[in-house]
């Protein structure tokens, strides 16, 4: 199962720079969605309403479509084991916050994605692509994806 940090998942709800290659990149994908996900990707609409950058119609289009697509089963509520996840992202967060500067929830899903065992990981956040994958992941990253946020 595929694993996007929440900044790839909006691409795919909403049209932003992007958000054709994250499409490219989740073809034939089943797509993990969790809780985490539901925030953020609520917060993030709303906050683009707040900004003028998106309607109140535009925002709920969007929450539509997720709800259609997990209804469709391309994004899947995979059982969470919160202890774990919180426990594994307190151990990143000691190891490789203070040399990358992740921030907490850069973290949690780094750690989420390890606790769901997904086979690869995409995010648009340069901090969750070092650090932590070189710890731990067994993910693979699309590098021409992000080749601009490294250099």
């Amino acid at each position: 199962m595929l694993y996007l940090d929440t900044g790839c998942l909006l691409k795919l709800y909403y049209p932003e720079p992007e958000s054709a290659t994250v499409a490219a990149a989740v073809v034939g994908e089943v797509v993990i969605f969790t809780p985490l996900h539901e925030l953020e990707m609520v917060t993030a609409m709303q906050l683009k309403v707040f900004r003028g950058e998106a309607r109140p119609e535009q925002a709920a289009a969007a929450a539509g479509l997720v709800r259609d697509d997990v209804a469709a089963g391309k994004l899947v509520k995979p059982a969470v084991d919160w202890p774990r996840a919180w426990r594994e992202a307190a151990r990143l967060a000691e190891t490789h916050a203070a040399t990358v500067g992740c921030r907490s929830l850069d973290i949690l899903h780094c750690a989420l994605a390890e606790a769901l065992r997904a086979t690869r990981f995409v995010s648009s956040d340069a901090r969750q692509l070092v650090g932590p994958r070189c710890e731990c992941w067994r993910f693979e990253f699309s590098p021409s994806f992000f080749s601009r946020s490294q250099s």
